[in-house]
């Protein structure tokens, strides 16, 4: 499910010709089917802790390309609470150490109907290994909703938790600017037919 935007979902933005449509065409509840295969994985119970992520910066040295809003939300944040600030690149960084990578959005969202499967507080989106591009933007799905919510207007990102069929297509700006303390990120591994058996 989804909440049509302005940029559109997969398919680019659909109202190229039409400058703002009102509601309730344009920020309507969407349901899209999709039909995938995947392959045995392992998701994380829970997202990356900012003790995991500054555990990971100790021991491994990486630096951001672009340091801008690096971390920001983890200044006083509960050692507990899900890292945030950090860009898709930097997930992917953090990720890659720990010998994993970041789950799709398919492999998020059937891990979040398992037993086990858990959200830290405060609860953020969280970044998925699912990039695409319309040719002109790239954008990235994110999942699982936030505590965070803004209010007053149809134009602001979905708030609160959503339901785990729930995408939201997040554009990435670059710079930096795609990091918030609303998104953090857990991992996943893919397991072998013997690990699985």
């Amino acid at each position: 499910t989804f909440r049509r935007r302005e940029t559109g979902f997969y398919q680019g933005a659909p109202y190229v010709e039409e400058w703002k449509p009102l509601p309730p065409r344009l920020h309507d509840p969407r349901e899209e089917v999709v039909s995938c295969e995947t392959g045995p994985v392992a998701v994380a119970a829970n997202e990356v802790s900012v003790r995991q992520y500054r555990q990971f910066l100790e021991r491994s040295g990486y630096e951001p390309q672009t340091p801008h809003r690096f971390l920001c939300g983890t200044e006083d944040a509960d050692p507990a609470a899900p890292v945030t600030g950090v860009s898709l690149a930097d997930a992917r960084a953090y990720a890659a150490w720990a010998g994993a990578r970041l789950p799709d959005e398919f492999e998020w969202q059937l891990a979040a109907a398992e037993p086990g499967f858990t959200r830290r507080e405060p609860a953020v989106w969280n970044w998925t290994e699912s990039e695409h591009t319309d040719g002109i933007t790239r954008f990235a799905m994110l999942k699982g909703g936030s505590a965070h919510r803004s209010e007053g207007s149809d134009w602001y990102t979905d708030g609160g938790l959503q339901d785990p069929s729930f995408s939201l297509k997040f554009l990435l700006p670059g710079l930096g600017l795609e990091r918030s303390s609303s998104i953090g990120f857990r991992i996943a591994w893919d397991l072998t037919r013997e690990e699985t058996a």
